[in-house]
């Protein structure tokens, strides 16, 4: 029996542990569980205040970044020489709750780009707001819209204004600016390998790839909760990786 932490996890300040027991001499089952309670900080996801806002507005607010998440995927191993020692090939299954945005993936991950190459952003590139000079817009790909938003000078987003802006570009903007609440579950094959470091002390080394059915709500922003949609998507890819402390309990 071995109790395990996954030190790519740690990295993200996701708790996690590992417990992996042998079935027999060359087989094993192995249990993660992944908790991701955190707010991870906040940022500006198109306006920036020079002088300090005197009207408070949902278009103006520093946005949650947050990866939470809890997750459970249970393994079972194939060893090819013995267990806990050498290589060894998993199938694994994994479920999950999440809830995650205003984060920016590392490759651009989780954008839209346009016909261009450009991404598409949530509020046009070095507009100033009618009425507000002090303000900055920061962002790229817009169109004035045709349709009212919750904006500066019109919160409840019932009016039509002259500085509106078509947020059909800010849906499309994924996990960047948008935030997404739902649960998931899936199956996949790993490969990986456990180094013996001392009696008691191991390293393990794990990539897994699979597929996962997600199926969640779409909110233009992790703090307002405007919801754009219901939404499901099949994913195909990475499903496990893992730098693993490992300490044998028997």
């Amino acid at each position: 029996m071995a109790l395990k932490t996954n030190l790519l996890y740690d990295a993200t300040t996701t708790i996690n542990l590992g417990y992996e027991v042998a079935l027999n001499h060359k087989t094993t089952l192995d249990i993660w569980i992944n908790y991701n309670p955190w707010t991870l900080g906040h940022k500006w996801v198109g306006l920036r205040d020079e002088q300090n806002l005197s009207v408070p507005s949902p278009s103006a607010m520093e946005r949650e970044s947050k990866l939470k998440h809890f997750m459970i995927q249970p393994e079972v191993r194939w060893w090819l020489c013995e267990k806990f020692n050498g290589h060894f090939f998993g199938v694994h299954l994994h479920g999950g709750m999440f809830s995650v945005g205003a984060v920016k993936m590392p490759f651009g991950w989780g954008r839209y780009k346009d016909a261009s190459g450009n991404y598409l952003g949530s509020y046009p590139e070095k507009m100033t707001p009618v009425g507000h000079p002090q303000i900055e817009v920061n962002g790229i790909g817009y169109e004035i819209s045709d349709k009212p938003y919750p904006g500066l000078g019109n919160v409840s987003g019932t009016e039509l204004e002259s500085n509106d802006v078509y947020w059909g570009n800010a849906d499309r903007d994924g996990i960047y600016t948008n935030n997404f609440e739902g649960w998931f579950i899936g199956a996949g094959v790993s490969y990986g390998y456990h180094w013996v470091l001392s009696r008691r002390l191991s390293m393990e080394f794990t990539l897994g790839l699979g597929y996962a059915y997600l199926d969640y709500e779409k909110n233009r922003c992790t703090d307002c909760k405007k919801k754009l949609g219901e939404e499901s998507t099949h994913y195909f890819g990475p499903t496990r990786a893992g730098i693993s402390l490992v300490y044998m309990l028997k």
